[in-house]
C-alpha cells in the first residue's frame, strides 16, 4: 500500500476530506498532503506524530511503514450505538436518546452511530428500515454527491448534498420521482454526518 493510499485510508476513516483532515491536525495549508498524493514526497516521521497526536487510534507504525494494522491494539473497537427512533428526535445532545441495541462491525468501527432508516427517499441505496452507520463532518468538509443526516433547527433529513451558492445546500433525494429537492440553508444546519455504511434487512 502506497503512502498515499494509507493517509487516504486515515482521512476517509475520520469521515474527513484532505482539506479539513489538513485542519484537524493543525496545518494552515493541505499543499503538504497534496504532494504525498502526487507522490513527489513520502509520509515523514514529523508528519505521522502530528497525525496520531490528534488521533491517537492511529498506529504511527503502521502509517510510516504500512506494518501492521491501522488502528493501536484495542482502538475502534467501541461498540456502535444504535437508535431505533425517529428522525426528528434527534438533537445536539445524544446522550439523552434510548440506545436500542449497541453494533459490534470492525469495518465501520468509525461510525459515530447507526439509525434505523425511515422511508424511501434514498432507494435503493438506503431503504425503509436499513440500518445506516454515520460519521459527523464538518460542513466545510462536506463533499457534493455524498449521502449525509442533515441535522436542522427545521428538520433532520438523510440525502444527496449538493452545491447551490454560498448560503444554501440542495439535498436530493434518490428516489426523485416522488420527493423534492429541499433548499437548505447553511445557517440552519447544525450538525451533519456522512453516510459510512448501510445494513439492509432482506427477507427471502
Amino acid at each position: 500500500m502506497s503512502d498515499w493510499a494509507r493517509l487516504d485510508r486515515v482521512i476517509q476513516y475520520f469521515g474527513l476530506n484532505v482539506n479539513s483532515f489538513a485542519r484537524e491536525i493543525g496545518l494552515n495549508r493541505a499543499e503538504r498532503l497534496y504532494q504525498i498524493k502526487k507522490g513527489n514526497y513520502a509520509i515523514s516521521k514529523n508528519l505521522v506524530s502530528i497525525i496520531v497526536k490528534r488521533f491517537p487510534e492511529v498506529n504511527d507504525i503502521w502509517l510510516l511503514t504500512g506494518e501492521g494494522q491501522m488502528l493501536t491494539s484495542g482502538a475502534g473497537l467501541a461498540k456502535i450505538p444504535l437508535y431505533n427512533i425517529g428522525l426528528d428526535a434527534f438533537g445536539d445532545d445524544l446522550s439523552t436518546l434510548p440506545v436500542t441495541d449497541e453494533l459490534d462491525i470492525p469495518v465501520l468501527a468509525g461510525s459515530d452511530f447507526a439509525f434505523v432508516n425511515p422511508g424511501d427517499a434514498m432507494s435503493p441505496e438506503i431503504g425503509n428500515g436499513s440500518v445506516v452507520f454515520v460519521k459527523k463532518v464538518e460542513k466545510e468538509a462536506v463533499v457534493f454527491g455524498d449521502i449525509y443526516l442533515i441535522l436542522s433547527s427545521h428538520m433532520n433529513v438523510v440525502r444527496y448534498v449538493r452545491g447551490l451558492d454560498d448560503k444554501n445546500w440542495r439535498l436530493v433525494a434518490k428516489n426523485a420521482t416522488n420527493f423534492d429537492d429541499i433548499i437548505m440553508n447553511k445557517a440552519n444546519v447544525k450538525a451533519v454526518y456522512k453516510v459510512k455504511g448501510v445494513l439492509s434487512m432482506i427477507s427471502i
